[in-house]
């Protein structure tokens, strides 16, 4: 069973439709994307599962509980697009009171309090008030406070919002280490690439209902795209070595493993083939994300 499961969720405001029966599930140790045009409801379904809005119809279960159930709260971090934050606190301060808050011993708050601030890279400014942070430091400080009492379950809405690359480069590491820590991650984002980079598997939100549901990432293979030189390789050869024709100066294989990866490139490159790029193949979401609104 999911440990993040929605089925046939509504919901309404007034006369205007927004979710028309929403179908979801995210497991732990996966990343899941959220994808939509503007007023697809995203923002909307996040709330719901979050337990900040009521549903009109359909059921959310979170580990097998009601979503708004206290001991799950107590497993769930949350970093909203908007945050509003009591801004004549510290950064440390208001990292030790949510901290305390989702009941992290306080003879471990201040020791995780420090690791998170600089993990974040925020530990200069851990006594400057709020309002003086920056809207980067903020959305640091944001991502902070869902992270300080390693939940199992973490919801992002827009988590790269304001931040410079640095700081786009420090969340995507983060929800990486999420991931391999067992946590369930739900990832609300424009930023197409950023989802291509971090997410297991994308849902298509579009007119309140998922129109499309694609897997980035299997978790018993590894679909590459090895890029060659036209005119340097041999089609035969290629097909032989990657069980697939290649395709204009592409061919898209599929490996177990990583050290499946070298030893291909190697045998590609001992017949002559130029070898110029390998990536992991994934859905092309600029264009999925079109065919879906």
């Amino acid at each position: 069973m999911s440990d993040v499961r929605v089925r046939a969720l509504k919901k309404s405001f007034g006369k205007q439709v927004v979710l028309k029966g929403i179908d979801l599930d995210v497991a732990r140790g996966e990343v899941v994307g959220l994808i939509g045009p503007n007023g697809a409801g995203k923002t909307t379904l996040m709330s719901c599962l979050l337990g900040f809005l009521h549903t009109d119809e359909g059921e959310i279960t979170i580990d097998g509980r009601p979503n708004d159930d206290l001991r799950i709260r107590r497993r769930t971090g949350f970093v909203p697009e908007r945050m509003n934050f009591d801004r004549r606190a510290t950064g440390q301060s208001f990292l030790r009171y949510m901290a305390r808050l989702a009941g992290v011993a306080r003879t471990d708050a201040d020791v995780r309090v420090k690791a998170m601030l600089e993990r974040l890279g925020i530990a200069n400014a851990a006594d400057k008030r709020l309002s003086q942070y920056s809207r980067g430091m903020l959305q640091r400080i944001g991502m902070s406070q869902a992270l300080i009492h390693e939940p199992d379950f973490i919801f992002l809405d827009e988590p790269t919002s304001g931040l410079d690359p640095n700081g786009v480069l420090l969340v995507r590491e983060l929800i990486t280490e999420q991931k391999a820590r067992g946590a369930a991650v739900l990832l609300n984002s424009h930023q197409l690439a950023e989802v291509e980079k971090v997410c297991d598997r994308v849902f298509f939100l579009s007119g309140g209902v998922i129109a499309q549901t694609e897997t980035l990432r299997h978790k018993d293979r590894i679909i590459i795209a090895i890029t060659m030189l036209a005119g340097s390789f041999d089609a035969v050869a290629v097909a032989r070595i990657a069980s697939a024709v290649p395709k204009e100066n592409v061919v898209i294989a599929t490996v177990e493993t990583e050290a499946d990866i070298a030893q291909m490139v190697r045998e590609l490159v001992a017949t002559g083939a130029g070898v110029i790029d390998v990536r992991r193949h994934t859905a092309d979401l600029e264009g999925i994300f079109r065919g879906a609104q």
